[in-house]
């Protein structure tokens, strides 16, 4: 999730700050929207898009996962690329390290949620507040699973790349856009899950073909301003809302799962950024600016995994105490009160991101693998097993939280923990199948 965007000696810094400020920018999106209550004794949340309609067009500017995974997209084409050039490794050598980096990190803060979660269920903690709580820290991790299913994909997603160029985003495009109508006309909406999968490969895919040279500027900006046209008029004729993330009561979502409006924001989006890299790296590299952004980089995922659990910790010592206000939703003193939380969440997070880079061999590290006397190509299944388990159970930590109903969710525990197992197995020596 931090690697470097690379292409020859060249760094991409504009890349790199491309993922910097788009988890940034999710980041202060999700500490925003986290409008936490407390009276009599009872923890609640608020939710401003559907208190106040006209904030969802703020949406708009904060979500900005697509970038994220177009920047993605390109430094995975540029790993794969480096791994075939060297030859010093098997396609599954190359594809553990690439998923142990996300996995470890993630395992890291997902064991220690669950460990604190079987603590506070068995100190008899109400199934209530651990609900939300749970629901708190775990509504992000939605991301890290469709993240490890286009990783995964790598080998794939440049073979066909190789293979008919543009014309794969073009075709995943196209499914996004198939889907959604049989979705939506049918009233059948789990078809629509199916996009989960081809809307961010479509964009995935983006990054690998700029790789390559094949989006030049004037293709990038001329998507852009397609996409720019044909976006509000999805949301003001179309079936879709404006919202990009979910919001309560609406009939079609655009981010879970993810729609043709949110394909359209993306490609304005891409294209305009991609468009302005050379400029925007001749001005990052001076100065102090490679540095700021390396340190960016080293924190990126770090500070993605954990930036929820400030919520929890403010709103258990802000609110009962008093020292948070509760003004009325919307009022003036409202939004100051929200620009305080955000200052302090900053605050408190920095302070926990010091503690995760003193703790990083720990926090930070890839999972461990263990080599078993088994074939490469039994090793490769379980691999590929493995990973699709631990994102199959993040989505549903995603989707329930870390005490889905009030209560502890044993069989996603168990579902990620064995993927973890499948993940770190490897090949004792490169066996060789027979032929």
């Amino acid at each position: 999730m931090n690697d470097a965007a690379t292409t020859g000696p060249t760094r991409e810094l504009a890349l790199d700050l491309y993922r910097s400020a788009a988890v940034i920018l999710v980041v202060i999106g999700h500490w925003l929207l986290s409008v936490m209550t407390y009276d009599d004794g009872t923890f609640g949340r608020d939710n401003p898009l559907v208190l106040m309609p006209w904030t969802q067009w703020i949406t708009w500017f904060f979500q900005v996962v697509p970038v994220f995974f177009a920047v993605a997209g390109f430094a995975s084409a540029v790993s794969w690329a480096r791994f075939e050039a060297e030859g010093s490794a098997t396609r599954q050598e190359w594809l553990r390290r690439r998923v142990s980096r996300v996995l470890g990190p993630t395992a890291a803060y997902v064991v220690l949620v669950f460990i604190v979660m079987a603590v506070l269920f068995a100190a008899g903690i109400s199934g209530s507040v651990l609900a939300l709580g749970g629901w708190a820290v775990a509504m992000h991790l939605w991301f890290l699973a469709v993240y490890l299913m286009v990783v995964a994909l790598t080998p794939v997603a440049v073979a066909a790349h190789r293979r008919w160029g543009l014309a794969v985003p073009a075709v995943l495009a196209g499914a996004v856009i198939v889907v959604d109508v049989i979705g939506i006309a049918t009233e059948v909406p789990e078809i629509r899950m199916l996009n989960y999968f081809f809307c961010w490969a479509a964009i995935y895919q983006l990054g690998i073909a700029w790789r390559d040279g094949l989006l030049r500027r004037g293709l990038l900006l001329g998507m852009a301003a397609v996409a720019a046209v044909a976006l509000p008029m999805l949301v003001t004729w179309g079936p879709y809302p404006i919202a990009m993330i979910g919001v309560p009561g609406v009939r079609v979502e655009n981010s879970a799962p993810p729609s043709v409006a949110l394909l359209a924001l993306a490609a304005v989006q891409i294209g305009v950024l991609l468009a302005i890299t050379g400029p925007v790296n001749r001005f990052l590299r001076r100065g102090r600016w490679p540095k700021i952004i390396g340190v960016a980089n080293n924190n990126v995922m770090a500070l993605y995994l954990w930036h929820m659990l400030p919520v929890v910790i403010v709103t258990l010592v802000g609110y009962p105490t008093g020292l948070l206000p509760q003004p009325p939703t919307g009022s003036g003193a409202w939004w100051l009160a929200r620009l305080e939380w955000e200052l302090i969440l900053a605050v408190v997070t920095v302070a926990l991101l010091v503690l995760l880079w003193w703790g990083r061999a720990i926090f930070a590290a890839p999972v461990p693998s263990f080599g078993v006397p088994i074939p490469e190509s039994v090793a490769t299944v379980g691999l590929y097993l493995g990973t699709t388990a631990a994102a199959v159970a993040l989505g549903r930590l995603a989707a329930g939280g870390f005490a889905p109903d009030g209560e502890f969710p044993v069989g996603t525990a168990a579902l990620f923990l064995g993927g973890l197992i499948l993940v770190a197995i490897r090949p004792r020596s490169r066996v060789k199948d027979p032929a």
